[in-house]
């Protein structure tokens, strides 16, 4: 389809093999990446999990941004985002616990908390490398926000990069350890 779609929209030759490419990337990431969430919402716990998963990974996104305003001293990675810091990193990590904690506490008891100590670790790490590197795709675009859907957020996408690089985990967690 991506390449029926460059030959009905074909201006310049030189460009189809990159924007073919390009278009077909993008597909695939977010497809792939987020198409997770379809099989984690088919465990019996399924609502559950979605659920917390966006706990996770939108608590940790805002702890590492108040966090990192308050405190932050040390870039974490300044050349692909350089508003954010090693203590907003960390600080993500421990307000995505806390949201965990709840979560176990109010909803999700399948979980031990060694369980939780661990998905907080893969989910929050993990979750902050999708949000890296959906900066430096947008970088590598000149791009500063993926949409302007969201005000203030910067674009409908980076409200989900950090799912899509958590939500495999999370399923990969529940098949190997849960099952």
């Amino acid at each position: 389809m991506v390449l029926l779609h460059s030959l009905s929209t074909l201006h310049e030759i030189e460009k189809t093999l990159s924007k073919s490419a390009l278009l077909f990337f993008g597909i695939a990431y977010v497809a792939g990446f987020l198409s997770y969430l379809i099989l984690i919402r088919q465990h019996s716990l399924g609502r559950e999990l979605i659920f917390f998963i966006l706990i996770m990974t939108w608590g940790g996104d805002a702890g590492a941004y108040y966090v990192g305003r308050a405190l932050g001293k040390h870039k974490l990675a300044p050349r692909v985002s350089p508003n954010k810091t090693i203590e907003g990193a960390l600080g993500g990590l421990g307000i995505g616990f806390l949201g965990g904690a709840a979560a176990k506490l109010s909803f999700l008891p399948f979980f031990s908390w060694g369980d939780l100590i661990a998905l907080s670790l893969l989910l929050g790490v993990f979750g902050q490398l999708g949000d890296l590197v959906e900066s430096m795709l947008k970088r590598s675009a000149g791009v500063k926000d993926s949409s302007a859907l969201v005000p203030a957020h910067g674009g409908l996408f980076d409200k989900l990069d950090s799912i899509a690089f958590a939500a495999p985990l999370l399923y990969y967690y529940l098949i190997l350890f849960k099952s």
